[in-house]
């Protein structure tokens, strides 16, 4: 939701006018879950990185099809994103505020 702007800086005139700030609208959001895919991927490009530089070539092509097996796992998992409701989006943020505390 968009802040209502009606002059050159709204938020300086509503405490010039004594006007409380507006309670956002907190909507759902998706995060993504918490994954070692790109350690994991870095891992295996350094080896093959290491392995093109000395022409090993089983390593690079044992490098490479992990790498490939490790990308298409992760690409048709389905658990990888979770949902964070609105109202615990408004406890966070209070909490960031400082407005969970008592007084």
């Amino acid at each position: 939701m968009l802040p209502s702007v009606e002059t050159i800086d709204a938020f300086w005139n509503m405490k010039r006018k004594g006007l409380p700030p507006a309670e956002p609208a907190y909507q759902a959001i998706e995060m993504p879950r918490n994954s070692p895919i790109g350690f994991i991927i870095a891992f295996l490009a350094a080896v093959t990185g290491f392995a093109l530089i000395w022409h090993i070539w089983w390593i690079v092509i044992l490098g490479l099809l992990a790498a490939a097996v490790t990308v298409l796992v992760f690409g048709w998992s389905e658990n990888r994103q979770h949902e964070i409701s609105a109202n615990e989006m408004a406890r966070i943020e209070q909490a960031r505020l400082g407005l969970g505390r008592p007084a």
